[in-house]
């Protein structure tokens, strides 16, 4: 392959016209020929660059369900043409786990992938804890996701001096009620259910699109807040490059088990990636909501990969309820990075806010990887008149292993605006 990406380097500096790609064949144990050239990016006729070639090659490693991919391109009369040899099998991978803190939580989940031989990912999730229950279903087939997800919640929101109040979730397994009991103002029992159906399209190789419809209804022990039925559609646009979100210690694309030689040998040279997420939720009459709601959102992180694969990562949030009341607020929690727990956040109509990580690998070798990332978030939310500050830093000790690109790992974070230490058990990250 090298000697390939060599000779079209040569050809297209020779100063002639720019090549492009002629014949596509592929052969593989269990998927079609046809199914494999389709999950292909490069089709014929496309422009050819060494570039886009890796980055096709990237796509299909990325898919996790090839025991072994190889590829051979041959420059001929103008054309590039390229030939695909695959080993592609199925997998189900079954996980459960419990964690533990100032609440319980646990979780059980199954993926799959490949078994219909479309190079297909399947999941299921269900997990719950004293403070409510979630379960969620998806699938991911070529350029189409789907996904469907139910959480009930029953909790205390409890609030305190200078606008904070308690963190909630099925999987917050912080508890701040005995912590800052001295300065609680009041609490109101809450009740949620939610269920909420996603699609996402991929427009082309960065661009997707997706749109979530979701049934949502409140009860509160206080009547004078806006229960009901708070209905809404949430639609928005990502456009993202070299960057895969949710899989820690290797968001940059390549990191798959199929490339794991190429992937544990130093860069040529630094790489970057990108991802940008613009986000409308409406409802009102028209989704039989009891209320107008209208909140516009924007997520970005920049990913720069050294050459000795150490990541530094860069996170910008901005969210703004402009029509929204009490149950749509803002909270702070969601305009950090997620690589912080805090068992306190702030509730507001608006804010923004921004994070720094740099993600260490202390080892790299055949079974997987082992990073420490430590890191720094702050957001300001608007509540009470003012912004008000919410910051934190801490670091995450993570393990991940090739056959399963899962980690897990040890979190310590302190909150900078009390004083607050937590550690908690780690599964995933969002980066």
């Amino acid at each position: 392959m090298k000697k390939s990406i060599l000779l079209i380097s040569l050809f297209c500096w020779a100063g002639l016209p720019a090549a492009t790609v002629g014949r596509v064949s592929a052969s593989s144990t269990r998927m079609s020929p046809q199914t494999l050239q389709k999950r292909f990016l490069l089709k014929p006729g496309d422009e050819f660059t060494p570039e886009s070639y890796e980055k096709a090659q990237d796509d299909l490693h990325n898919l996790r369900v090839f025991k072994k991919l190889d590829f051979n391109a041959a420059p001929q009369n103008g054309r590039v043409n390229i030939d695909i040899t695959a080993e592609d099998g199925y997998y189900l991978f079954p996980l459960a786990f419990a964690a533990g803190g100032g609440k319980s939580a646990a979780a059980v989940s199954l993926a799959a992938g490949n078994l219909f031989k479309q190079g297909e990912s399947t999941f299921f999730f269900a997990g719950g804890s004293e403070d409510g229950f979630s379960a969620s279903a998806g699938a991911s087939v070529g350029d189409d996701f789907f996904s469907v997800n139910f959480t009930k919640l029953n909790f205390d929101q409890r609030f305190y001096q200078d606008y904070w109040s308690n963190t909630f979730g099925v999987f917050s397994t912080t508890d701040d009620e005995d912590e800052y009991n001295s300065r609680l103002l009041g609490q109101i029992h809450t009740k949620k259910e939610q269920i909420s159906l996603t699609y996402m399209r991929r427009l082309s190789r960065t661009l997707s699109a997706f749109v979530r419809p979701e049934y949502v209804r409140y009860t509160y022990s206080q009547n004078r807040l806006d229960g009901g039925n708070h209905n809404q559609v949430t639609a928005g646009l990502r456009l993202s490059d070299d960057i895969r979100q949710e899989a820690n210690m290797g968001a940059l694309s390549g990191y798959g088990l199929t490339d794991k030689k190429k992937s544990l040998q130093n860069l040529p040279r630094a790489r970057h990636g990108y991802v940008a997420d613009v986000f409308y939720t409406s409802g009102g009459d028209w989704t039989g909501s009891d209320y107008d709601i209208s909140k516009l959102g924007l997520d970005a992180a920049w990913v720069l990969e050294l050459k000795n694969r150490h990541m530094l990562v860069v996170e910008a949030r901005a969210q703004d309820a402009f029509k929204a009341s009490f149950s749509d607020e803002i909270v702070s929690t969601d305009l950090l990075s997620g690589m912080g727990r805090y068992d306190r956040q702030i509730r507001g109509s608006r804010g923004a806010g921004a994070a720094a990580s740099f993600i260490y690998y202390l080892l790299r070798n055949d079974t997987g990887l082992l990073s420490i990332a430590p890191f720094y978030e702050i957001a300001y939310v608007y509540a009470g008149g003012g912004y008000r500050p919410h910051s934190g830093t801490g670091g995450t000790l993570s393990y991940k292993l090739w056959r399963f690109p899962f980690p897990v790992g040890i979190n310590y974070t302190r909150n900078l605006q009390d004083g607050s230490d937590q550690v908690g058990f780690v599964i995933g990250g969002s980066f």
